[in-house]
């Protein structure tokens, strides 16, 4: 007997304890690993790309014409089917790449001449390598013939009465960019519009192209 007291007695189950739960996870498949390494590797990609447009800042290429005289501009509305127009355009142009790091590649380079949105004729620049902050001096020399076009006879008439042509020199073609020594793009197209208003045998002043796409 134990007077005043009580003995309580905790009674435990037998046996050993129960085990840790195990991890039940299964590793990852082929093609989760091959997901995240492409990922990573897009990532690596996007990360080294952007690094290298911060450090070279490629900016757009700058277009002018310097002078243009249209010496020829007649149409011959007597040709068939259609009216023919003789022209004589010769345009001084300055491209300019006012980047400072990089340089710029023209796979091909031409300019195009528009009278009332048809085109009239096509000349080739003599263009194919420009370094950083360059400006180079070119010249387009339109000669030809073409159909008139859409346009009809006295649209023309009517400017030929004033003595002033609206002239559109469009400077198109495929050009790739160097960043320093490191990389070179694939070919993106340039294409500038010139909006002239010439008269024959008087030379324009300078106008500004404004660059559509670089």
């Amino acid at each position: 007997m134990y007077s005043g007291q009580e003995l309580h007695v905790e009674e435990h189950g037998g046996g050993a304890p129960p085990p840790y739960p195990q991890d039940q996870r299964r590793p990852p498949s082929a093609f989760r690993v091959l997901v995240r390494a492409f990922i990573a590797a897009c990532t690596v990609v996007v990360f080294v790309a952007l690094l290298v447009w911060l450090i070279y800042r490629p900016r757009t290429i700058q277009v002018a014409v310097d002078e243009a005289t249209l010496s020829r501009f007649a149409l011959n509305t007597r040709a068939s089917p259609r009216p023919v127009l003789s022209f004589n355009l010769t345009a001084g142009l300055t491209i300019r790449n006012p980047s400072r790091r990089t340089a710029v590649y023209y796979d091909v380079l031409w300019a195009e001449g528009f009278y009332r949105a048809e085109r009239f004729g096509r000349a080739a620049l003599p263009l194919s390598f420009q370094r950083g902050r360059r400006s180079d001096a070119v010249r387009a020399v339109l000669v030809g013939s073409s159909d008139a076009g859409a346009w009809d006879a006295g649209a023309f008439g009517g400017d030929n009465q004033t003595g002033v042509f609206p002239v559109d020199l469009w400077v198109a073609g495929a050009v790739r960019y160097k960043y320093g020594g490191l990389m070179t793009t694939s070919a993106t197209m340039l294409s500038a519009r010139c909006p002239l208003a010439l008269k024959l045998m008087a030379a324009s002043s300078r106008v500004e192209c404004t660059v559509i796409s670089f």
